[in-house]
């Protein structure tokens, strides 16, 4: 336990890429006064965590990396996990990071002290630190989402979540159920249903799935990546120039759902010849209104012998398998969550409190309100990445990430330069934001099915609405009418 009694002008939490991209923008800026606390003992978030069999991104190399480090050594076109964590290592690296990120110091709590106008922070190992400025870089997907199905607790078979993999269990010659059929499972059935003796994927709806055509990069194309960096340039424009074709299946454009709805048909046809699966992975929903899919082994995985789609509902557990709704048992050995995560509510279990000693729980009770998805009034010098109404369903996440790290620094360094001891948006401000979004969100594909992760409630509180581009000219620079300032 420890008590560091340096003030440190801002203080991150997390080390995936929105920690990472942090980092680099403040020291960048010549902000070298600050600390990354990690709860575990290695970076990488999400990339870190997950490494199911099969774990890869759903966004192109070239466009799921920073603008200002594109990485000739990409071996796929979209790459895997173990090399996504390495690219991460290698930005720790190359901006001598590694004596800023302190390790296994899980946030506990935070409170706002309005006189001295810093973050008091503490940690689950019981130390206490002490910044200017608190910054949130913790993602949306890191609390595993379990389902609460009776007598789960009997069943005297294996179970994990996708994001919690048990790497000593030989799924050889065993029977595994997958309950779940969305991102996570898309990616693992296929590298397990050749081990198993037996696959039942237990399926609430089908999911819209497109081609990914995934390729490999041999020795030559790394040569000339290296050798002409504007391959990568290149490559990562094109990419997201195609992405912003995606945006108009968010909206409800009947051009591009009936295009891209026939292509994903063409793709499913083209390996299940069986009617009855054919119908069951044959989605009842306009496309665009949870998340699209991409993938080329997934049907291929499901048309084997070995497997089969089960919709009839799980009804409960037993010590030997699943009984299903409609009275069937499917005998099991394994059973697998590929259920997604709990993304809702932001921040959630954090203690955070800000003025008054209102908790960030009790301000968002009625209503998740942010400004640009980065801050909340009665929070001063207090910061979100990849909060609220700042996911993007279709580009990378990454385009958000670095203009949240471009926008906090400006604030930081507005601070900083003018001797101010804090700022705290508006709530008019905040308000007239969170009113537009989702005045905006009416008019999106999301609003048409009555469940996604995307939603609390009837309100879609995780995506934004527009396209990157929009976001990026928003925080391009700090507002200073939308900010109370102290000094």
């Amino acid at each position: 336990m420890t008590t560091n009694h340096k003030v440190y002008q801002a203080l991150i939490v997390g080390s995936g890429f929105s920690g990472i991209s942090m980092a680099i923008s403040l020291k960048k800026r010549g902000i070298h006064s600050f600390v990354i606390l990690e709860k575990e003992e290695d970076i990488g978030g999400t990339w870190r965590d997950n490494t199911y069999p099969g774990a890869q991104c759903d966004v192109p190399s070239a466009l799921y990396s920073y603008s200002f480090e594109p990485f000739p050594g990409w071996k796929k076109k979209w790459s895997d996990q173990p090399q996504i964590l390495e690219y991460l290592r290698f930005n720790v690296e190359k901006n001598g990071l590694k004596d800023y990120i302190l390790y296994e110091k899980e946030f506990l709590s935070s409170l706002f002290i309005e006189k001295e106008g810093y973050w008091e922070v503490k940690t689950k190992q019981g130390d206490t630190f002490t910044a200017r400025s608190l910054i949130m870089a913790v993602g949306q997907l890191h609390h595993p989402k379990i389902p609460t199905f009776k007598g789960k607790e009997v069943f005297k078979g294996n179970i994990w979540h996708s994001a919690k993999w048990n790497h000593n269990i030989d799924l050889k010659g065993k029977h595994v159920g997958v309950i779940g059929n969305a991102a996570s499972a898309i990616q693992f059935i296929p590298k397990i249903v050749s081990q198993v003796e037996f696959l039942t994927v237990f399926q609430r709806s089908a999911k819209w799935l497109l081609p990914k055509k995934n390729t490999l990069y041999n020795d030559k194309d790394r040569h000339l990546h290296r050798k002409y960096p504007f391959m990568l340039y290149w490559s990562r424009h094109s990419n997201n120039a195609f992405n912003g074709v995606f945006y108009h299946l968010m909206g409800q454009n009947k051009f591009w759902k009936k295009f891209w709805q026939s292509v994903s048909m063409s793709h499913l046809k083209k390996t299940i010849k069986d009617p009855e699966l054919l119908k069951k992975l044959t989605p009842d929903y306009p496309m665009g209104a949870v998340r699209v899919l991409l993938s080329d082994e997934y049907y291929p995985a499901l048309a084997k012998e070995n497997a089969e789609v089960n919709m009839e509902g799980i009804s409960h557990f037993a010590e030997d398998g699943i009984i299903t709704r409609s009275g069937n048992k499917i005998l099991l050995d394994v059973v697998i969550y590929a259920t997604g995560f709990e993304s809702n509510p932001f921040l959630k279990d954090l203690d955070i409190c800000g003025l008054n000693g209102i908790s960030i729980k009790n301000a968002w009770k009625q209503s998740t309100e942010t400004y640009l998805g980065m801050t909340t009034a009665g929070f001063p010098n207090f910061f979100m990445m990849f909060g609220p109404n700042t996911n993007l369903a279709h580009s990378s996440v990454l385009l958000m990430i670095e203009s949240q790290a471009h926008y906090i620094t400006e604030c930081l360094t507005h601070l900083s330069r003018n001797r101010l001891k804090s700022m705290d948006v508006k709530p008019d401000f905040q308000k007239k934001f969170t009113l537009q979004v989702n005045k905006r969100m009416k008019k999106t594909a999301w609003v048409q099915v009555k469940e996604s992760w995307y939603k609390d409630g009837d309100v879609i509180i995780n995506n934004w609405p527009g396209k990157a581009k929009e976001y990026q000219k928003l925080t391009k620079t700090v507002d200073e009418s939308a900010y109370t300032f102290c000094q």
